[in-house]
């Protein structure tokens, strides 16, 4: 294949990525003011993982290549959030922030 199926690959691996991602960490930050946390976790764990699996199902039967650049976007945003939102929560809140 073309290098070009890989590059998609990539690229639909970090938009997929971000959705999953972003969607958890928007989730976590709800999750505390909602009145019904179980269905708010249920809902959006749904509303990530179907989406994300069937992207991952075309990517792995149109090209297995393309899959493994997918995941390889798809965890470098991981890494890449994580250590974002661990330097968040690390910096210094003053009194009225806590």
């Amino acid at each position: 294949m073309d290098s070009m199926t890989y590059i998609a690959g990539f690229i639909i691996g970090v938009i997929t990525g971000l959705y999953y991602f972003f969607g958890l960490w928007w989730t976590v930050q709800k999750v505390p003011s909602s009145a019904n946390p179980k269905r708010l976790l249920a809902l959006s764990f749904m509303a990530r993982l179907i989406p994300t699996l069937l992207i991952m199902l075309f990517a792995a039967r149109y090209n297995p290549g393309m899959f493994i650049t997918l995941l390889a976007g798809f965890f470098l945003v991981r890494v890449l959030m994580t250590r974002k939102i661990g330097r968040m929560n690390k910096e210094p809140r003053n009194a009225a922030q806590s």
